[in-house]
């Protein structure tokens, strides 16, 4: 009899805690669904840490909500598939193709250590925030291989990077690694080892590049940060054709290398965003010589610009028929939001145009290390993308006279900004950052596939405003999203700073981004559309 008693007693124990854990985890998911699986994969980085702490969702929630977005719209993609692609038009059609490969398993991992960290008070500064990786930035484990067939069996790197070292230390979780166009040379995004990279905006455009990947996973929801490097606009070019706020710091900054022309930096849906990320990484570190000391630090908020001067350029001379109607008119967009911040407007011209700028930038760049990514180009021909071997004019014709007409022109640059912006008493310079929005995705990869401006078919490079500030590299430069053009495609502009006056160039975004309609935000979304 009493042990009929104690199992009973037992039994109806047993339920009562089964009941209290069951119902518990009920209570947990009926607060958790509180938003949307599209709610919390767009969901700003600096709100989600909020909903963190407060326990109103968990990194766990939001990674899987991303992944359900990736298995959705990325398309095919595996680490094992190192073959060519060589249907680049049909490969992944109508999907984003941002993705190399993933770190799911680890990503899944590391959320619920983050889910723990936030429940006992532990959490740092990116606890659980998850951050597209450009194929670029080594992570301890993985590889990288530049999108270039020569390097797709190349060993995985042994050590986190600087840059990689700083997220990871704060609780950033890599989800994924990014593509990139091969050896990082096109403003598009697409290579013969991974295939097209599409715009989430409308799939039949470009996402940019090099640091298209990353653009475009933002755009798609598939991640909250992401990572990029700017060497002649890799990071400005996709931010503003996928609609972000993307940073390209002064050299030095952020601990990227001794080649004056790159840095690395920030790639975010929202001004708060990229400030967050910027405030990471930026600081010294033992690896890199040319990274400055002491860090710099970036607020959340800047002063009101009203009554400050702010210089505007639109260019119009870069090319012979002039920019497209969509980047005059994004122009015009900038100049009516820092009217109605309070700014004064001083309307300038640089004296610079494609034709006299861009050759003598390439052969400054390629004198630099650049020219090590042609070793082997005659013995490898076959495997390189076609960009790649239209820069191999390049190859033993550099002498140290293109280096000298570099520094000639940067000095040159430097003083007709001095004199016509910051002397003037401007604390930022708008300008455009592409001459058109409208790259086809697979631009230059299928023979029919040309951008043109005003009727006219311009080479890819001279549609780009961004190698100005990678020669001249002290000059800070924020892109951030003024609006959508008529076929569906963010078009955004550049703020340049002062050189290392990173701090006013956040100023004049962070007072547009009060004063712009924002993306991402009010049924502004991408909606994977495909219309030429």
């Amino acid at each position: 009899m009493n042990k009929l008693f104690f199992r009973k007693t037992l039994f109806a124990f047993m339920a009562a805690v089964l009941i209290t854990l069951f119902a518990s985890d009920a209570n947990a998911v009926l607060a958790k669904s509180k938003f949307s699986q599209e709610e919390l994969a767009y969901m700003p980085a600096v709100q989600l840490i909020e909903l963190f702490k407060k326990g109103e969702t968990t990194p766990s929630e939001v990674l899987e909500a991303q992944i359900s977005r990736v298995e959705k719209y990325n398309g095919e993609y595996n680490v094992s598939r190192r073959d060519l692609v060589n249907e680049l038009d049909t490969f992944n059609a109508g999907k984003v193709n941002a993705i190399t490969f993933d770190n799911f398993a680890e990503a899944r991992k590391l959320a619920k250590e983050a889910d723990e960290r936030y429940r006992n008070g532990t959490a740092r500064r990116l606890e659980g925030i998850t951050v597209g990786v450009k194929d670029e930035n080594e992570v301890k484990g993985w590889r990288v291989d530049a999108a270039s067939i020569i390097l797709k069996d190349r060993e995985p790197s042994d050590a986190d990077g600087a840059m990689i070292q700083k997220l990871r230390s704060e609780g950033a979780i890599f989800v994924f690694q990014t593509t990139v166009p091969e050896q990082y040379l096109s403003p598009m995004t697409w290579s013969r080892l991974y295939g097209v990279s599409r715009n989430p905006w409308n799939l039949y455009y470009g996402t940019g590049g090099s640091s298209g990947g990353s653009g475009a996973a933002l755009a798609a929801g598939f991640c909250t940060l992401a990572t990029g490097s700017d060497m002649g606009g890799s990071i400005r070019i996709p931010s503003s054709m996928n609609g972000l706020y993307g940073f390209k710091p002064p050299f030095g900054r952020v601990a990227t290398s001794d080649n004056a022309y790159e840095t690395l930096g920030p790639m975010a849906r929202t001004f708060a965003d990229m400030a967050l990320m910027q405030d990471v990484i930026a600081g010294p570190s033992p690896e890199i010589h040319a990274s400055i000391r002491p860090k710099l630090d970036y607020p959340q908020k800047y002063a009101p610009i009203q009554g400050q001067k702010v210089a505007v350029a639109y260019f119009r001379n870069w090319l012979p028929s002039g920019l497209s109607q969509e980047s005059d008119h994004a122009m015009d967009a900038a100049v009516a939001a820092l009217k109605k911040a309070g700014a004064q407007v001083e309307l300038i011209e640089l004296d610079f145009s494609a034709e006299s700028f861009m050759p003598t930038y390439f052969k400054g760049l390629m004198s630099t290390s650049m020219y090590v990514i042609f070793d082997g180009l005659e013995q490898h021909r076959d495997m390189f993308s076609s960009y790649v071997k239209n820069l191999e004019t390049y190859v033993g014709t550099l002498t140290p006279q293109d280096q000298v007409n570099a520094e000639m022109m940067l000095v040159k640059l430097h003083r007709d900004v001095q004199q016509k912006v910051f002397e003037k008493g401007c604390i930022a310079l708008v300008m455009p950052t592409l001459a058109t929005p409208h790259f086809p995705a697979d631009l230059d990869a299928t023979p029919d596939k040309a951008a043109q401006v005003n009727g006219e078919t311009y080479s890819s490079t001279n549609l780009m405003l961004t190698p100005i500030w990678n020669l001249a590299s002290r000059y800070p430069v924020v892109d951030m999203p003024v609006e959508l053009s008529d076929k569906n495609v963010p078009v955004g502009v550049q703020i340049v700073g002062n050189t290392y006056d990173d701090l006013n160039a956040f100023r004049v975004a962070y007072a547009l981004s009060k004063v712009v309609d924002p993306l991402y935000a009010d049924g502004r979304f991408p909606d994977f559309r495909n219309e030429k």
